[in-house]
């Protein structure tokens, strides 16, 4: 087994809670934040209609809502987060949409407002690859150096027929071409990646997080399929009905996954779970919580460990 320095209290992988743990020395919570941004391939730049799956209230805690100043989301999100997890300590998460697809004052502005609140020691910022340039990256650089810094860009695939199928508008060479420019400037990169699309077979998939280890990145953000209302990838089930994710396929599946990763890489989420009355599809009896406590033991009782199917090239 190769040493993790992010995996404990029975997990077999590198846990983002324990990494921010270990950073600050406490428990540290994200804070949603809606900043009232659109996407490129929403509002006509490059496409119209976003991605096929995405229904970014199936997502949104209560709290944040762009209706409401910065300061009042972050606000309330802190008080419900404190409540239910104990935190004292936040990281301001720009989430819905693209999170840099605005002029740079304006995204200075949003961003170091969120950066006021005391308790606040992070700033995330969830994006697209075609959506970042030097001015930017520059901006959360210079904020990097008196707070916590993560950049997560939406991959979602490494193959342009599932980029295409999804209405991403965007390239896999436009996502290399993004991690290389972002590498100069020191910043720890997320790749969201959706596990479990049409396009790909299980083979392609394993391949595709062999290629992973090769980025300039330290955190994945994986998450299997999920059929949303009111998207297109809903009418689209509907009409084909094409396989997602079993429970018990999955959490087979995602365990392999993990042995596949390079040791360093933190695993900052491996299942997501949308609220019942938004999801469609796959329709699982165990919640998000039981998920994670399976994939432990099953983990263990296969002595399986992140990095044991990892090679240098």
């Amino acid at each position: 087994m190769t040493l993790l320095p992010y995996a404990r209290r029975g997990f077999h992988y590198n846990n983002y809670k324990y990494y921010l743990e270990d950073r600050f020395g406490e428990r540290v919570q994200r804070v949603s934040i809606e900043g009232g941004f659109t996407c490129p391939n929403r509002d006509g730049t490059l496409g119209k209609g976003g991605c096929i799956y995405c229904n970014s209230d199936s997502f949104s805690p209560p709290y944040s809502d762009s209706k409401f100043p910065i300061h009042e989301q972050l606000t309330e999100g802190i008080r419900f987060l404190h409540g239910r997890f104990r935190a004292n300590k936040f990281i301001a998460y720009f989430q819905n949409y693209t999170n840099t697809y605005a002029p740079l004052n304006k995204l200075e502005k949003m961003y170091r407002e969120a950066l006021e609140h005391p308790q606040v020691v992070g700033l995330a910022v969830s994006t697209r690859p075609d959506c970042i340039d030097e001015n930017i990256l520059a901006l959360l650089k210079d904020i990097s150096a008196d707070y916590d810094v993560n950049l997560e860009l939406g991959l979602e695939s490494l193959r342009d027929v599932s980029l295409t199928w999804m209405n991403r508008c965007h390239s896999v060479e436009t996502s290399r071409k993004a991690l290389k420019m972002v590498s100069k400037y020191d910043l720890d990169v997320t790749a969201h990646m959706i596990l479990g699309l049409p396009t790909e077979s299980k083979e392609e998939m394993f391949e595709m997080a062999k290629e992973l280890n090769e980025l300039p990145l330290k955190f994945l953000k994986l998450h299997h399929l999920q059929v949303i209302k009111d998207t297109r990838l809903a009418l689209l089930y509907e009409k084909e009905n094409f396989p997602v994710f079993e429970y018990l396929e999955y959490l087979e599946f995602i365990a392999k996954y993990i042995t596949l990763l390079r040791p360093q890489l933190v695993l900052q989420r491996v299942i997501t779970s949308s609220p019942d009355e938004y999801l469609i599809a796959p329709k699982w009896p165990h919640t998000t919580t039981a998920f994670i406590m399976s994939l432990q033991k099953y983990m263990r009782d296969n002595n399986m460990y992140q990095g044991d199917e990892f090679s240098n090239p």
